[in-house]
């Protein structure tokens, strides 16, 4: 069994904001590398393709530079719309290209969050379910992006994520009997879907290939069930936190972590409103506390001092 101590940590571009390469407001990609580089992690995820450099040179020579080393990255589409399929395929294909050139091992598979569910995000009871045939479509478009991960080298995981059509429980657990895809598990996400995170970690933990370590404010969590707040209204009041701040369990995390012998990267992640906020800041404070709890390590432990 691999202690969580074992776990590597890693950050990316998404707590910076940073959900969609071309979003107003965005910063400038050079400034989120040194920042990272600031930070003492030294382990990233690229971020939505096209917002760091796709030339394979271009991109190795720029995380090189800052002795940053890849993860992988993700695909954040409408994996629920069949007529997005082309282009599901396209931007799958230019982000593995991308995670293969620079390294990196992982393909985080994420269903965007579309209207229907992003207005009912977090709350099971009152979130539609696709229909037989809707859950088929999505699939068969799931696995054709796993297939290109696959082709490029690198392991696919699927990320439950909040105001996607695979958020809840009984969503998960029946993409897991549908497919043979492994999961990205999230642990702000699965607390906002109403799962204690170090209970979702040990549930799932034979399918978990990747894990993203997030927390959420208890108090504006609050309100966004209270004002049934969508999910894009919950960002921009701030329901992410740095770790510590929130409602995570950050020891049972790691005991769990550890119960199920996970050894990989975990990518600390705080989802917020591109220009809001102190990122690098709250960086710092969520690794601190990990670095506290004994939950991954990182390369430069001088940042933390």
């Amino acid at each position: 069994m691999t202690g969580s101590a074992a776990i590597r940590l890693a950050t990316g571009p998404v707590s910076w904001g940073v959900d969609f390469a071309d979003a107003p407001g965005n910063p400038p990609w050079q400034q989120v590398l040194d920042e990272i580089q600031r930070s003492g992690v030294a382990a990233l995820e690229l971020g939505p393709v096209g917002y760091l450099p796709e030339d394979p040179e271009r991109l190795r020579g720029a995380l090189d530079a800052r002795g940053l080393t890849a993860v992988g990255s993700f695909v954040f589409e409408d994996l629920h719309d069949p007529a997005q399929g082309d282009q599901v395929l396209h931007v799958a294909e230019r982000a593995c290209r991308a995670i293969a050139a620079a390294g990196g091992s992982v393909l985080v598979i994420i269903d965007r969050p579309g209207a229907e569910r992003v207005a009912t995000a977090g709350r099971s009871d009152a979130a539609r379910r696709l229909d037989a045939g809707e859950w088929a479509a999505m699939l068969d478009l799931t696995r054709r992006v796993a297939e290109i991960a696959r082709r490029h080298g690198l392991r696919p995981a699927f990320h439950p994520h909040a105001g996607g059509y695979v958020e809840f429980r009984d969503e998960i657990e029946r993409l897991l009997g549908d497919t043979d895809l492994d999961l990205c598990l999230d642990t702000g996400h699965a607390e906002y879907a109403g799962m204690f995170a170090h209970e979702a970690l040990i549930a799932f933990g034979e399918r978990i290939a990747h894990v993203h370590l997030k927390d959420i404010d208890r108090y504006v969590l609050a309100r966004v069930h209270g004002e049934r707040l969508s999910f894009w209204e919950a960002i921009e009041a701030r329901v992410f936190c740095p770790i510590g701040d929130g409602l995570l369990d950050i020891s049972g995390v790691a005991r769990a972590l550890g119960q199920i012998g996970y050894g990989g990267f975990a990518t600390v992640e705080q989802d917020r409103v591109p220009g809001s906020g102190s990122p690098l800041e709250d960086l710092l404070a969520s690794v601190r506390v990990l670095a506290a709890s004994g939950l991954g390590s990182i390369t430069n432990r001088s940042s933390l001092e």
